[in-house]
């Protein structure tokens, strides 16, 4: 068990920075299943604009960004977002990615802009997350679809053995609860499947805008 302070959780989770936080994103071998699965289910076309919530390292929008699309992606940390930029220069100098500071909740992204919007590991993180959801669901074009990956109620116990401070921070949101928040915010539920290790993929589609 470890005795993390708040500052710790940010620096490793909340909020990665400095030395640490690069070597945590740059090899995040604890999130490779769940980057598996999310490429397999919701792999990006070559034509798609895509955003990434929560980027990280950079290492899952490098997988995107290798097939060609374009992609936005943001983070709020500002050591991630330019560990990213490093990784991912060449795209950024070919003008097909671009990188934002921002909160999830206020996403600097247009309505109806991105064709995949994939937030992995991070959701669990946000202070509010039917309000991050919405701005998911706004900048995706009718048609468009979200990946999300994050942690349900029986990871608590989990994560608390491994560090009580973690799991203070974090938030477990059951399979139900983000449903209810992504059909509130004009998302139609499409599948949810098990990841080991890291909780579970939740996809959703963009549904048609309301008379």
């Amino acid at each position: 068990m470890l005795s993390l302070s708040s500052t710790m959780v940010d620096r490793i989770a909340r909020r990665p920075g400095g030395l640490l936080g690069y070597l945590l994103y740059r090899f995040p071998f604890g999130h490779k299943i769940g980057f598996n699965l999310a490429f397999d289910r919701l792999p990006p076309e070559k034509s798609d604009l895509v955003l990434e919530v929560g980027c990280g390292g950079g290492v899952f929008l490098r997988r995107l960004l290798a097939g060609g699309c374009r992609a936005i992606a943001i983070d709020h940390s500002p050591d991630m977002v330019a560990n990213s930029g490093r990784l991912n220069a060449r795209a950024l100098a070919e003008g097909r990615l671009a990188l934002h500071q921002a909160d999830a909740a206020a996403l600097p992204v247009a309505d109806g802009a991105v064709d995949k919007v994939y937030c992995l590991n991070a959701f669990f993180f946000f202070p509010q997350p039917a309000e991050s959801l919405r701005e998911m669901a706004r900048v995706l074009k009718p048609g468009g679809r979200l990946a999300l990956i994050t942690s349900p109620p029986a990871f608590r116990q989990q994560i608390a053995r491994f560090s009580p401070s973690m799991a203070e921070n974090m938030r477990f949101d059951a399979p139900e609860t983000l449903a209810e928040w992504a059909k509130d915010a004009g998302l139609k539920p499409v599948e949810t499947r098990e990841v080991a290790t890291a909780g579970f993929l939740f996809i959703a589609n963009k549904e048609a805008a309301h008379e």
